[in-house]
């Protein structure tokens, strides 16, 4: 393969780039990106031209729905539940409604600002609350995205200052759906920010991880043909995110016998480290890999491992975009390019709309209110990339906040909107 010499090195990054915004799936059709800006929000329509079972389409699992509450939602909406792997269940707080009619509190319970998506996700948290008039009593994080004890602690210091709502981004799910359930007979909403809890007691509001993921690498594959050798880099294994990751990807590849893993390695979602590992590889691959799947964030270091290596990019599917990485693929015209928005103000803004919306009585109808990602193919890049974007900035690409479950979007969610 050829040497390709677009952007210098990337630089060393020492802090986790663990964005839960790379989190985190009816029998319903496969879907495809919605035009960045559009009014309605990420409408799921189709991917790729590959044929339903062929490699290269987008698989379609039934959601887990037994009770069939996704058909009380529009199609469209349901349409993105497609490949979430959460059962749906009708939400504990449907027929809720606070005493109060204003002076609401909240606590936050929260995850340290270790990548930037977290960071801007919680600021966005904190400056909606406020400007809605919520106090905020209690906002706690723990010291390392890998401390469970410490936020399993924190969060049950935050439900003992009894206030009128908790929202939560948690580090480990299933711990936390005890928790869940405390705070339902504390008669305290939990709200979920981006990271899902699978219970009723909790209303996750979160992006459809596994089918993000399987958008992507449908895209990547289609791009070589349905044929070749891929690199498989992986998140942190165990957790949530890089189980979804997995999901996602394995739901694309059983279509596609002439696809072979040629390797993977782990990347921790940390762009540096992904580029250290992936020049590990490459080391005794000379001869490099056709495409790139990968559990998401770690776009820019897998790019720039292969130029380090002297080869030429191949395709990468990247889920949880940069800056960096789209500006570069914007730059280079015929790079086969697919990654995803992360809109971690709207995520922010959208929690908060949630929240306020359940205390006031407008009926959450089920526990899982979540949003297809908007896809960013060679069609849109150049509405939401700029070419004067550095190509190692991890910043990460918001696209349009209309985008992220609008108002109109939400209202679907909810018995009473505007009550």
């Amino acid at each position: 393969m050829k040497k390709t010499t677009f952007f210098p090195s990337f630089p060393t990054v020492g802090a986790a780039i663990l964005g839960a915004g790379a989190l985190v799936l009816t029998g319903c059709s496969a879907s495809a990106p919605a035009a960045p800006g559009s009014s309605g929000g990420a409408t799921p329509a189709k991917v790729s031209p590959a044929a339903a079972g062929t490699c290269g389409s987008l698989p379609t699992d039934a959601a887990n729905d037994p009770n069939v509450l996704l058909s009380g939602l529009p199609k469209e909406i349901a349409a993105g539940y497609n490949l979430y792997p959460y059962e749906i269940r009708k939400s504990a707080w449907a027929d809720y409604k606070s005493k109060k009619t204003d002076g609401f509190t909240a606590a936050i319970v929260g995850m340290p600002p270790a990548s930037p998506f977290i960071a801007s996700m919680s600021a966005a948290i904190r400056t909606s609350l406020k400007a809605d008039g919520v106090k905020i009593v209690g906002d706690f994080a723990p010291d390392d995205p890998s401390n469970v004890p410490l936020q399993l602690q924190q969060f049950n210091e935050a439900l003992s200052l009894k206030p009128d709502v908790i929202i939560y981004t948690a580090i480990a799910p299933e711990p936390s759906v005890k928790l869940a359930k405390a705070a339902h007979d504390a008669g305290i909403p939990l709200v979920a920010a981006q990271v899902p809890i699978d219970s009723e007691y909790a209303v996750s509001v979160t992006r459809n991880t596994p089918l993000a993921i399987a958008q992507v690498t449908a895209g990547t594959v289609a791009a070589i043909g349905g044929k070749g050798n891929v690199l498989r880099v992986d998140g942190i294994p165990g957790i949530p995110v890089s189980t979804f990751a997995g999901m996602g990807i394995d739901a694309v590849l059983k279509n596609c016998p002439e696809v072979k893993v040629a390797g993977s390695v782990t990347g921790f979602f940390q762009p540096a480290t992904a580029q250290a590992e992936v020049q590990k590889f490459l080391a005794t691959h000379p001869a490099g890999v056709d495409a790139v799947l990968q559990a998401g964030t770690m776009g820019v270091g897998i790019r720039n491992a292969f130029v380090e290596s002297g080869l030429e990019v191949p395709p990468i599917a990247d889920d949880g975009s940069s800056h960096g990485f789209s500006s570069w693929a914007l730059a280079n015209p015929g790079y086969p390019y697919f990654g995803t928005t992360t809109p971690s103000v709207r995520t922010g803004e959208a929690v908060v709309d949630v929240a306020l919306r359940i205390l006031k009585g407008e009926g959450p109808k089920i526990n899982q209110i979540v949003e297809p990602s908007v896809i960013v193919s060679r069609e849109n890049l150049a509405k939401v990339a700029d070419p004067s974007w550095d190509r190692n900035d991890l910043t990460d690409l918001a696209g349009a906040p209309e985008d992220y479950l609008p108002t109109d979007r939400l209202n679907a969610f909810f018995s009473n909107p505007g009550a």
